[in-house]
């Protein structure tokens, strides 16, 4: 195989996404976004019965969150402020 044009490092799962604040009450900032595994998380919301997980992520210029579709088992973390490093290691 032949590099024709180098690309990026990749460290693992990127995808581009914009702040919307999708499942957030909205608001967004509109801002394009390379958001990579660490900046996501879980969020949860109850509802008598019911129980929903969504994955998020909180958008570095605004701080608004952004529920986003990931591929499945991407994100384990249950919350912002637990370490991804950690959740690493815990695999």
């Amino acid at each position: 195989m032949k590099i024709l044009e180098p690309g990026r490092a990749q460290t693992g799962w990127a995808k581009e996404f914009r702040c919307t604040g999708k499942g957030n009450g909205d608001g967004g900032c509109g801002a394009l976004l390379l958001v990579e595994q660490p900046d996501l998380y879980n969020t949860h919301h109850h509802c008598r019965d019911d129980h929903d997980v969504f994955t998020t992520f909180r958008c570095a210029a605004c701080k608004v969150q952004t529920d986003v579709e990931v591929p499945y088992g991407l994100c384990k973390r249950s919350s912002e402020k637990e370490p991804y490093e950690k959740m690493v290691r815990e695999k």
